[in-house]
């Protein structure tokens, strides 16, 4: 028995692993060819890059843990189905609840490191990123030299007659933004300040200044302003509210006496940043379970397709309830803790369901009408045209 439990924890290893390097690459992508525009276009230092990049695995491993659970050993199961050694350790006696025990302390090193990711590493990477970006937009306003000219960020000459050292408040601006050569733009401003708004843009705050612009057809346009934002074009990511923000870099003992000593606004926000560090990893756990009598339903005729449809769609309507949930904790609709914890119990509790029906063999019909539903749908959807 030994012996079967390492193969089936080795072989659901294997797999969700793959489907953990695979699943956090593309979620990386994106983010990635972003940062590359930025070393590309905006000379940002490759040192600077790789800091960055390695900053965003945490979140994505958050993410991608339970999908990788779920498909790995999905994967696995299926595997071992089509080539009938399900059928070989059913007839040696092997039950659903011994092939589940293996699995189970998988899927608990997953939740293990779920809860380590979301309490102790993705608050210090979102602490070390805000630093980083104010660092960056620090050393964006101190390469603005007091009455010279300067090149910064590419596409944009810049002209200072005070910096102050302190505030790094700028004073009697100049500028000129050739970015769209058919259409330059010469700014003059009495102060700015370069900030980071919350959605991971970079901009520059000019304060009782005016907008001259040469359009294409030669005509000419000019604005006087009050107060005035100009997009750098420099994009850091990690994109989050600012409240939401601080709360995501505060460790378990900050939140904790944040929870107990803050004004009730405060307190409340840092209890549903509490509630989201813990559930969320333990979805982690409750898919990796709901993965085994799922993947012991596959065999010759329905193959793998059947199990991935079923976890496919209950993966979505999961973390859409999660998401509702958050949702309708942050305007206090419902209690945080029904919010946040509903959605793990319904999926606790079907969970439950089908690891019994799967000891007593009996079949999930649920799960095969919507796999059958799911697949001939195709086929419905263009049959209904040529009926007509």
């Amino acid at each position: 028995m030994d012996r079967i439990n390492r193969y089936l924890f080795r072989e659901c290893s294997i797999t969700s692993l793959i489907a953990l390097l695979v699943l956090s690459f593309m979620t990386m992508l994106p983010q990635v060819l972003r940062l590359v525009d930025l070393w590309v276009n905006r000379q940002m230092p490759v040192s600077i890059l790789g800091t960055m990049i390695s900053l965003s695995i945490p979140k994505i491993l958050l993410t991608t843990l339970p999908m990788a659970l779920l498909v790995g050993v999905l994967l696995a199961l299926g595997r071992m189905a089509q080539e009938s050694e399900m059928v070989v350790l059913k007839a040696c006696g092997i039950s659903p609840l011994q092939i589940l025990r293996p699995i189970a302390l998988l899927a608990l090193l997953y939740t293990a490191l779920a809860l380590a990711l979301s309490t102790l590493w993705l608050p210090r990477a979102y602490h070390h990123f805000a630093s980083l970006k104010q660092a960056l937009l620090s050393s964006t306003t101190l390469a603005l030299k007091p009455q010279a000219f300067s090149h910064a960020i590419p596409g944009l000459t810049f002209y200072i007659e005070e910096q102050d050292p302190q505030s790094h408040l700028l004073y009697g601006l100049l500028i000129h933004d050739r970015r769209n050569p058919a259409a330059p733009i010469t700014l003059t401003a009495r102060r700015g300040e370069i900030r980071a708004l919350p959605s991971g843009e970079t901009i520059l705050h000019l304060q009782e200044g005016t907008r001259h612009q040469t359009l294409p057809d030669q005509h000419y346009r000019a604005l006087r302003f009050a107060n005035y934002q100009m997009d750098l074009g420099i994009a850091l990511g990690l994109k989050t509210k600012t409240t939401q923000k601080q709360l995501d870099e505060l460790s378990q003992g900050e939140l904790s006496r944040l929870m107990r000593e803050a004004p009730p606004k405060e307190s409340y926000e840092a209890w549903m940043e509490w509630h989201r560090r813990f559930s969320f990893p333990l979805a982690t756990l409750i898919l990796g379970l709901f993965a085994v009598p799922l993947g012991l339903q596959q065999n010759h005729r329905s193959g793998r397709s059947y199990a991935l449809v079923v976890a496919v769609v209950t993966l979505i309507l999961h973390f859409a309830l999660l998401s509702v949930g958050e949702t309708l904790a942050r305007k206090q609709i419902i209690n945080p803790i029904v919010g946040f914890w509903l959605p793990n119990l319904l999926m606790a509790a079907l969970t439950f369901y089908i690891i019994r029906a799967a000891h007593q063999c009996r079949p999930f019909y649920w799960a095969n009408w919507l796999a059958n539903s799911l697949a001939t749908l195709p086929q419905r959807l263009l049959a209904a045209p040529q009926d007509k």
